[in-house]
């Protein structure tokens, strides 16, 4: 099942299994789970994923709800309305389901009224994740594409397809569209925090890649900037602080653990530097007027960012995604500087491997011609697979 919603890059066509997906991981704050109609949640179980059979999309799940213990079923929704629409409320299989998830409350109803009924009876309370989400639906969608891509060589071709026919402004407009939403998104962090504790969490994010980004940004809230800062921080009982961590098939570099003691170190080695990196607006206005006439120029940048700012404690990959997925946006934002063409010429931060090879293959790079592997043609394959 896929339906189109509004996300922050404009609408994005989400999967229910995405959707699943945030629920099995807890992939949402859960300090302050609230239903619709005003009763407490807190997740003890989130249950087993009921891939193969009808009825509820987990099942044994087991919760706290207002204090009181409950053992059930949960069903995931991206409205309330969506229980009847799928006429839930008429089949038994839904009996034993004690709430209902969804992603957006009811456009057309009030919040109070978006409990609904079972088979038999049973009054449900709907809880809605929206306001809980760790990120925008965009990223949760790009994430499941690239869960994808593993093994399945016809998606693959056909992108692969689209890719090589697009035009230099089909192109250019899917990378300002993601530059743009990256912008957005930080706007809207930038509303709810100051850019230190932005700046601290968005870091810690990026250090847990896509596997582990939610117990990354939990320890982004446990441990605040201020105690890395001083010192107080134990790497080894911060990693410990989260359960939930997916280690299969990481590579011992990209360890949270060893990211946890880079960024212990980045503090140790450099405690200002996050009035270093919020300081250099002077240099990227410098930088974007040289770049119109010579790419070198880029240089300078990059190695202050690399070598000041974070004094070479990240390699080059990860110290140019910081930049990217991070750094540049709040930078964008709090100085309201238009830093996109800096962003799409930036050097390329990680990224599959595959990503290289078929921006090669199509022509894209060309390192005789000048013709380098970009962020912005990262974003432009990320945007033409996601799409």
């Amino acid at each position: 099942m896929v339906e189109e919603v509004p996300g922050f890059y404009g609408s994005v066509k989400i999967e229910e299994i995405v959707l699943q997906r945030i629920w099995a991981g807890q992939d949402f704050f859960t300090n302050s789970l609230t239903t619709t109609c005003g009763k407490h949640v807190v997740i003890l179980s989130s249950g087993e994923w009921n891939r193969s059979t009808e009825g509820p999309d987990f099942i044994n799940a087991k919760l706290l709800i207002n204090g009181e213990t409950k053992t059930g079923d949960i069903e995931i929704h991206l409205q309330p309305a969506d229980w009847e629409k799928h006429r839930h409320g008429g089949d038994e299989n839904f009996n034993k389901v004690i709430l209902q998830v969804c992603i957006f409350a009811d456009s057309n109803k009030k919040p109070a009224f978006s409990n609904v009924y079972t088979q038999n009876g049973k009054i449900i309370p709907s809880l809605i994740l929206l306001p809980h989400l760790f990120y925008g639906l965009e990223e949760y969608a790009e994430s499941q594409v690239m869960a994808e891509l593993s093994g399945k060589e016809k998606l693959i071709e056909s992108k692969l397809e689209k890719l090589t026919s697009l035009q230099n402004n089909e192109m250019e407009e899917f990378i300002l569209s993601r530059w743009l939403g990256k912008t957005r998104f930080a706007k809207t962090r930038l509303s709810k925090q100051g850019w230190r504790g932005v700046t601290h969490q968005w870091f810690l994010e990026v250090l847990g890649y896509q596997r582990n980004r939610s117990p990354m940004v939990r320890i982004s809230y446990q441990f605040p900037w201020e105690a890395w800062r001083d010192g107080e921080i134990d790497p080894f009982l911060v990693f410990n602080s989260q359960n939930d961590w997916r280690l299969s098939g990481c590579r011992p570099a990209n360890h949270p653990f060893e990211r946890i003691k880079q960024y212990s170190e980045l503090w140790e080695r450099n405690p200002g530097w996050m009035d270093d990196f919020y300081q250099i607006s002077d240099l990227i206005k410098e930088t974007r007027k040289d770049l119109r006439k010579d790419r070198k120029k880029l240089s300078k940048l990059v190695n202050y960012w690399r070598e000041t700012v974070l004094v070479g404690v990240f390699a080059s990959g990860k110290a140019n995604t910081l930049w990217v997925d991070c750094a540049l946006p709040v930078l964008s934002v709090s100085h309201q500087i238009d830093a996109f063409d800096l962003w799409e010429k930036w050097p390329a931060g990680d990224s599959p491997k595959n990503f290289r090879e078929w921006a090669k293959l199509i022509g894209w790079t060309d390192p005789h011609r000048k013709k380098y592997f970009t962020n912005g043609l990262v974003q432009c394959i990320i945007g033409v697979f996601s799409s």
